[in-house]
């Protein structure tokens, strides 16, 4: 119990009585998009230590670097009963048709009806197209070729469409983000919101942008999602983790990209 009551207090010191919170259930912020209009929206880079942020900006010594590379090896390997590639429907290279795709998703896809995240959209053309098995959402392969295409979609801002069928989705995740949870009841928005630029442990908080993602953890040595980090703020708060790609997940997912739509993707990132 030791580690959990460490996390706890530490939360309780950064943002003082949770217990008044919840008795009040007091909303002291604007929504988040109204608030980022009278704020700079600062890139999650500029909160990280020196070093990190030295290691994310080579890509010689990014440790996320090998897993573009890997993805890009498996974008041209044919697979599956149809013995096909990404790279014969979509091209390589300059002539990758689908280079850019990566800064629309999350994005609603009408032959399923709901809004779908970029590794639901990889999986569901390696079943239809290749004819081979879906990626576990959790895998190094997984991990490698989400890394790829955003890799693909730096520098450009995201592009995610909120509006006509995806419109419901969007205001989940935006109820999502500023619902306190857990038996901390903390929001995304008190953190990433009120707090950012504090210290929480031994990181920095960051206004909580997911252009980086997915990221390598240097701690865990690992690649990270950006499913997964929710898992993790859900277990800071003690409120119950979801599975990776969950809808809630999904719809989260949706409102922070359009969120910093005005920052671009610099995946794939590095974290402590």
């Amino acid at each position: 119990m030791q580690p959990i009551l460490g996390v706890s207090f530490m939360i309780l010191a950064a943002f003082g009585s949770v217990s008044a919170w919840a008795q009040t259930d007091a909303r002291p912020h604007a929504p988040a998009e109204t608030q980022a209009s009278r704020m700079r929206l600062i890139p999650g880079e500029e909160f990280l230590p020196a070093a990190i942020r030295a290691q994310q900006a080579d890509d010689f010594d990014n440790p996320a670097f090998p897993y573009v590379e890997a993805g890009e090896a498996a974008w041209s390997r044919p697979e599956g009963a149809a013995g096909k590639s990404c790279q014969d429907c979509h091209g390589a290279g300059e002539n990758n048709t689908v280079r850019h795709a990566a800064a629309s998703y999350p994005k609603y896809l009408p032959r399923v009806n709901q809004v779908i995240t970029l590794q639901t959209r990889i999986n569901f053309c390696r079943q239809n197209a290749l004819q081979a098995s879906p990626l576990p959402d959790s895998s190094e392969q997984m991990a490698a070729m989400t890394a790829y295409l955003r890799w693909l979609s730096r520098r450009l801002p995201p592009a995610v469409d909120v509006s006509g069928p995806a419109t419901a989705t969007f205001e989940k995740g935006r109820e999502l983000y500023h619902m306190k949870t857990g038996l901390l009841q903390l929001s995304c928005g008190q953190c990433h919101d009120l707090k950012f630029g504090q210290n929480f442990g031994a990181e920095t908080l960051s206004q909580g942008h997911p252009q980086s993602y997915p990221v390598f953890s240097v701690g865990e040595r690992r690649m990270i999602s950006l499913h997964e980090r929710f898992r993790m703020c859900n277990q800071l708060t003690r409120a119950e983790a979801q599975p990776v790609n969950a809808p809630d997940y999904v719809a989260l997912e949706l409102y922070l990209s359009w969120r910093g739509k005005d920052l671009p993707i610099t995946a794939p990132g590095v974290r402590p």
